[in-house]
């Protein structure tokens, strides 16, 4: 015997299952290019109307790894900020939405301050 409500999930699962892999399908049948006698020209790698020269593969410079970090971390940091002081005022009740902001800034300043000690390290400030 089937447990009560147990079909119902399965069925669920399936439409859920379905919805996503057909238009996933759909979507790859209609934008892969279909070419039956690709040439030679078209088959080449085209980088901005140059010819390419070199590997195409080089080494990523990691040198301004901190600096990316921080402006990431502030960009975020100021997002939420705007967005907290743009509903400050109908908080109720009032300066309720004090103490969570402080905690997301605190749990953000783990990732900056890690950033700004690789900096140090690096000596880039």
């Amino acid at each position: 015997m089937v447990a009560p409500g147990l079909a119902e999930i399965f069925y669920y699962l399936g439409f859920i299952v379905v919805a996503t892999l057909v238009p996933i399908i759909a979507l790859f049948l209609i934008v892969t290019p279909r070419d039956a006698k690709p040439s030679p020209m078209k088959l080449e790698t085209y980088e901005a109307g140059q010819m390419p020269s070199g590997r195409g593969r080089t080494r990523f410079i990691i040198q301004y790894y901190p600096y990316l970090l921080i402006f990431v971390i502030y960009d975020v940091v100021a997002m939420f900020l705007f967005a907290w002081a743009l509903t400050l005022r109908t908080l109720q009740p009032p300066g309720s939405g004090t103490w969570p902001i402080l905690i997301f800034m605190g749990v953000l300043l783990v990732p900056l301050a890690y950033s700004i000690h690789l900096a140090s390290q690096r000596d880039l400030w």
